[in-house]
């Protein structure tokens, strides 16, 4: 009996040890950042020498990052709309369409390649495809590049959802004579509402925080958020750097928050 209880206090200790570590080393970098952007001076250090805003006031100030910033929210509003309109075609097709079995399968796996495959490689594609189309670099190969990237997200959180909905709902309206269209409206997407709407925050944050697609694919045009960070990771503008991501990161977390608190209708 003391045996089985000691090792139930060393199991506790253990993943309560083990889940501190983890929090940890996912925040505590986070932390930091937060921490160090609020120093006066231009390369901070711990413990901060006095506590400034001049950093974000500096970063509000600054027309290209600003600009960035506008672009990527516009650019992950097109995503996220555009990618979860698609990803409930492509959900609707895997889990309520007559088609095969295999082919619905097929659908899905064709969906789920850009998770599979090197957003490198991916982005290298879309950009050589785009050259070759005469689309050449600049807005819509962006645009295009996270809508290709955000899709398999969107289709698979849908499909979950889809897959828990009961059948016996559609299928009474139509008894009742609704058309396909009315049952689709009136009953099937109230019950998606809570997951679209998780869709489109959790694409919208994929795409507001994509690097590498942009990177390939943006020109000289355009510049986005992820592009204003990295050109002043080059020139080595720590403070500043600080700050703007502590803004990036209120933007992403107001997000993930928003979608953490839509529950699933039971």
């Amino acid at each position: 009996m003391l045996e089985s209880s000691l090792s139930a206090q060393v199991r506790s200790r253990f993943f309560q040890s083990t889940t501190v570590v983890t929090f940890l080393f996912l925040y505590l970098p986070v932390v930091t950042i937060v921490y160090l952007s609020f120093s006066p001076s231009s390369q901070p250090s711990i413990p901060l020498g006095g506590v400034s805003l001049k950093w974000y006031a500096g970063v509000l100030a600054d027309a290209r990052f600003v600009r960035g910033l506008a672009t990527s929210a516009v650019i992950a509003m097109i995503a996220a709309t555009v990618g979860t309109i698609l990803g409930l075609l492509a959900a609707r097709t895997i889990t309520r369409s007559h088609l095969p079995k295999w082919v619905r399968s097929l659908v899905a796996l064709a969906i789920a390649v850009p998770l599979f495959v090197p957003t490198v490689v991916l982005a290298l594609g879309i950009g050589v495809t785009a050259g070759t189309v005469g689309i050449g670099f600049g807005f819509l190969p962006v645009v295009l590049g996270h809508l290709f990237w955000v899709l398999p997200f969107s289709t698979f959180l849908l499909t979950a959802r889809y897959a828990e909905l009961d059948d016996a709902l559609e299928e009474a309206a139509r008894d009742l004579g609704a058309s396909g269209w009315t049952v689709f409206t009136t009953v099937t997407l109230p019950l998606l509402g809570p997951a679209l709407v998780a869709s489109v925050l959790f694409t919208f944050a994929l795409s507001f925080n994509e690097f590498l697609i942009t990177f390939f694919l943006a020109g000289s045009g355009v510049t986005t958020m992820p592009l204003e960070l990295f050109g002043k990771v080059r020139v080595s503008a720590s403070s500043f750097l600080n700050a703007a991501s502590s803004i990036v990161l209120l933007v992403s977390a107001a997000v993930a928050l928003a979608g953490t608190y839509l529950r699933t209708p039971t």
